[in-house]
């Protein structure tokens, strides 16, 4: 096994120890925060007056939980996927 695949290998064992919610949470929000603000950007970038409270929290709330979530999922899956892969290669 390679040096990298050790580092990635023992990384993940460290992980997966603080559990699956943790990582979806922390990994989640981080890129929800991403999309949503790329998101108000890009939809009011010269029309800020046209943005309201209830837009931005709407907004706020599926880019965090739904993007977020689906994303920290997914994280989660092809990382212990490829953790899986590795062990088996080793």
């Amino acid at each position: 096994m390679k040096e990298s695949d050790k580092k990635f290998v023992e990384n993940w064992e460290r992980i997966k120890t603080q559990g699956k919610g943790k990582y979806i949470t922390k990994h989640g929000v981080g890129f929800g925060v991403i999309v949503f603000a790329l998101n108000t950007v890009l939809t009011y970038w010269g029309n800020w007056e046209q943005m309201s409270n209830t837009d931005f929290f709407i907004q706020l709330f599926i880019s965090i939980a739904v993007g977020g979530g689906i994303y920290g999922a997914f994280s989660w899956f092809l990382n212990d996927f490829i953790y899986r892969k590795k062990l088996k290669e080793g």
